[in-house]
């Protein structure tokens, strides 16, 4: 596997968010990795942060995400980019010691009603120890604007 993104196939949240009202490929974009960027350029669209811009897919300007299916299903769900599979966990650049920490976001129903299973998010929590990220897209990745109700999970140096 040379992507990111598909060192975590086994994330799926399908039976967790089955049924959700909230729909976050409504309402939310998601960054997309360098290496992600050539597969959307059709669709992505550029972020401006104080380091430096990212590009995303998703919901912008009140339209939801273009992958979005009539049946509000994701027409690419095995093909989504990183961002999208591990939402709603966040992975950020602490700026004061320099780790990467991993969240939770509470603007997530399933996280704020306590219902994502503990296990997964261990399981993504240990491959997001691995993960070789670049620390200049992870900053701006984490100057992206976003609303941020978020609980922290675990840090890694």
């Amino acid at each position: 596997m040379n992507k990111l993104s598909e060192r975590f196939a086994f994330v799926d949240f399908g039976s967790v968010c089955s049924g959700c009202e909230v729909n976050c490929c409504r309402r939310f974009y998601a960054v997309l990795l360098p290496e992600e960027e050539k597969d959307f350029e059709d669709v992505s669209f550029l972020i401006d942060t104080e380091l430096g811009s990212v590009r995303a897919i998703g919901s912008r300007s009140g339209l939801p995400c273009p992958y979005l299916d009539k049946h509000g299903k994701c027409s690419i769900y095995a093909k989504r980019p990183l961002d999208c599979r591990l939402w709603p966990v966040i992975i950020y650049y602490d700026f004061k010691t320099g780790e990467k920490v991993v969240y939770l976001d509470l603007d997530c129903p399933a996280v704020a009603s306590g219902k994502l299973p503990h296990k997964l998010i261990k399981n993504v929590v240990e491959e997001v120890k691995k993960l070789s990220l670049d620390t200049e897209w992870l900053k701006r990745y984490t100057l992206a604007p976003w609303p941020n109700h978020l609980i922290e999970v675990a840090r890694i140096k």
